[in-house]
């Protein structure tokens, strides 16, 4: 695993942009997995522009959403695929039928897990995994203490995440469960690319830099990887002496 520390939050997103219509260029059917979260939001405006320009487009990729809150789904306010409509796949140009956004309010939820396994495979695999980190650590909904062997499961969330999780939401709802692709499936990913921005991520950026891979910091994981690259602003490796 790579640290880089960008100048900030805009060239951050900047250089992640970059990367991503780079990988298309190669790859046009090239399946992407981004997060539904406040640190995904650069790199989609970055994207956006980019469209808008002409200079990429989405219309032969993919697109996998890596999770979402048990019980919800696109229709939901605040959930995680209404985010990622609303900022990024509603302005660009990705087929509907290549869009697999994760149905919580399935029943029963394993149906669902097997649904997106087959997109994925279908896919061959995930070609580009763009990943937040949550307070605790966790890479997308996998909470400490989550195997490094894990696959595509449902998962009980952690305290930390029920109380941040709700910032998405008018009206605070109680966030106990979700569904989320595993930390195996972000290892085999072709590349995995972790965005940290923000001093109040300052203190678990600090935390990552310095442990070694344990399952107690789920987003360590990347350290066992030659493929992953974590992108933090000034602001986030504060604490860095690096």
């Amino acid at each position: 695993m790579r640290f880089q520390i960008m100048d900030s939050y805009k060239a951050l997103s900047q250089e992640v942009a970059k990367e991503i219509c780079s990988l298309i260029q190669e790859k046009p059917e090239a399946n992407l997995c981004i997060a539904a979260g406040h640190s995904s939001l650069g790199v989609f405006e970055e994207l956006i522009a980019l469209y808008e320009k002409g200079e990429v487009s989405f219309a032969k990729c993919s697109f996998t959403a890596m999770d979402e809150w048990l019980g919800m789904n696109r229709e939901d306010s605040g959930s995680c695929g209404a985010f990622l409509v609303k900022n990024f796949l509603s302005k660009v140009d990705f087929p509907e039928e290549s869009v697999s956004l994760v149905n919580g309010r399935c029943q029963p939820p394993e149906k669902e897990l097997e649904r997106i396994r087959r997109f994925i495979d279908e896919r061959h695999g995930i070609d580009y995994m763009l990943l937040g980190i949550g307070m605790n650590g966790h890479l997308a909904l996998n909470e400490p203490g989550t195997s490094f062997d894990s696959t595509l499961h449902i998962t009980q969330l952690d305290a930390v995440t029920q109380k941040v999780g709700t910032k998405y939401f008018s009206d605070a709802p109680v966030l106990t469960g979700g569904m989320t692709i595993g930390l195996r499936d972000i290892c085999d990913s072709g590349k995995c690319v972790l965005v940290i921005n923000g001093e109040r991520k300052a203190e678990i950026v600090k935390k990552l830099y310095d442990s070694p891979p344990v399952e107690s910091l789920p987003a360590s994981v990347l350290k066992t990887l030659d493929n992953s690259v974590v992108y933090c602003d000034r602001e986030a490796a504060s604490l860095l002496t690096i």
